[in-house]
């Protein structure tokens, strides 16, 4: 049987517009219909952005060679980072900013490090009071104009140590040298016709900004329900007010699951008002409340990191071997074997020198963590003080951790890193968050919706969901009830 478009995938094809956005859901083969938009459009050049390199990395195999793939970090880093190489930084740390400013006020600390993530993610060119982040809940910019000044001053000294070459205290940021890079106000056009935006629903401001002021093609393709990285500084760009000229097209027919799973799919965006509705056009996957025992290779997605690691001590105490999402360093186990060595009072069996420099001992660790009220210490911390003997349980994970996921008995991830990925088997873990939680702020609760979608979304044969999604279900099947009744009526 001849393979065919659908009706949906020709309009996009078609579609000349300078500007396009195209909403595609999940599973809805966003990336197979811009490959071949390139391919009818063989004689352009075109430039694919990822947020990320891998995903880059891999749509260079899928794409022809009239295009190029790159995340907007390797593009920046190739016109302005060079120089910056030796002092790469992943964030700024509270403990860091403390010591090196000599400050001797956590909220100034937090705020100045908010204020600058704020800026480095906007395109307002200076430390703008926009800028300006929460702090305990209550906006900076409303606080005394003392410690908004200091606020200011401290902000712009980060930014002017970061910019600093021979300042290795203070790390250049991957989303400092972007927004070198957005200052610079480069022309893609030179190079290229067109420019394709993937997951455009996560954006930050400044490749958005990039996006927005070139004067060749863009077209920018996501999902706005798979936004995961608001608190990043991420922009909605398929609902940017300075786009609505843009041309809207959707791609709503996935083909990755079934109708069972869509039903899943379209409960949880009904939550945040979503009119159009997910239509499974694959494999009619079967949801359930556990997974069979039979199961091959499931996939656990989790909330938290801390239930990555809490699944894998499990795992392992039953010898099954282990494929990590995104690999088992990324999870921090070196952190928390070092964590747990500082807990126990043997700094000779610490391998982080870091560690050792920043902290005197494990209760100054805690106070720290206490005191600047940073989550990722917290975590930590919880891993740290909930387990015996955790040195040899961290060994037999390393142990049963398998590089090939085809030889792994059990694959686990965060919902956020199964983002973009698919598995034949996903069991959603209970360390999500309720969206049915009457003190989540809203805009929490869309997050969170988001992401329990993205994780159910991942399934192909089987999805096992949560005590949280069968609580929306009931929820859901409740109101549809009384507005039948009060439709009657």
């Amino acid at each position: 049987m001849a393979f065919s478009w659908t009706d949906e995938q020709e309009a996009i094809f078609a579609c000349k517009e300078i500007r396009l956005r195209v909403r595609a859901f999940a599973g809805a083969s966003k990336t197979t219909s811009l490959v071949e938009y390139t391919k009818r459009h063989s004689r352009r050049r075109f430039l694919y952005l990822s947020y990320n390199r891998s995903i880059a990395d891999e749509a260079t195999g899928k794409f022809p060679r009239n295009v190029d793939c790159f995340s907007t970090h390797q593009v920046a880093y190739k016109a302005v980072a060079a120089k910056y190489k030796h002092k790469l930084g992943e964030n700024l740390r509270p403990s860091d900013v403390k010591r090196v400013l000599n400050l001797d006020d956590w909220n100034l600390v937090r705020a100045a490090i908010g204020t600058v993530t704020n800026f480095l993610n906007s395109t307002i060119e200076v430390i703008h009071e926009d800028h300006l982040p929460q702090l305990n809940g209550r906006p900076v910019s409303q606080m005394s104009p003392s410690f908004v000044d200091a606020v200011f001053q401290c902000s712009q000294e980060l930014w002017n140590r970061m910019l600093d070459p021979d300042d290795l205290d203070i790390p250049m940021l991957h989303d400092g040298y972007l927004k070198l890079y957005f200052l610079s106000k480069p022309d893609l056009s030179l190079k290229y016709d067109a420019v394709l935006a993937d997951e455009a629903q996560d954006l930050n401001g400044i490749t958005l900004g990039l996006a927005k002021s070139q004067s060749c093609q863009v077209i920018l393709v996501g999902d706005t329900h798979q936004q995961l990285y608001s608190f990043r500084g991420s922009d909605n760009a398929l609902s940017d007010p300075d786009l609505d000229t843009a041309v809207d097209l959707y791609l709503t027919k996935s083909f990755r699951f079934g109708p069972a799973v869509a039903t899943i799919a379209n409960i949880l965006l009904s939550y945040k008002g979503e009119t159009n509705k997910v239509v499974g056009a694959g494999y009619p996957t079967k949801v359930k409340a556990v997974l069979d025992s039979d199961a091959v290779r499931p996939a656990l997605l989790h909330r938290t990191v801390m239930g990555v690691i809490m699944s894998a001590l499990e795992l392992t105490s039953k010898n099954k071997k282990i494929f990590w999402v995104g690999k088992i360093d990324s999870y921090k186990i070196s952190d928390i074997e070092d964590l747990y060595w500082l807990s126990e009072g043997n700094t000779s069996k610490i391998k982080s020198k870091r560690l050792l420099k920043e902290f005197k001992n494990w209760d100054d660790y805690v106070s720290i963590a206490e005191a600047s009220k940073d989550r990722d210490m917290a975590r930590a911390i919880k891993i740290v003080t909930s387990y015996d003997h955790l040195d040899e349980a961290l060994a037999q994970i390393r142990k049963l951790t398998v590089k090939d996921e085809r030889s792994a008995d059990v694959i686990l991830s965060t919902a956020h890193r199964s983002k973009g990925l698919e598995f034949d088997y996903v069991s959603l873990e209970e360390d999500f968050p309720d969206p049915l939680d009457p003190e989540m702020s809203e805009s929490s609760r869309d997050d969170e919706i988001n992401l329990l979608y993205v994780a159910a979304t991942r399934a192909k044969i089987c999805l096992a969901v949560n005590s949280i999604i069968i609580g929306m279900m009931r929820d859901y099947e409740r109101r549809r009830k009384i507005s039948i009744q009060m439709a009657g009526n």
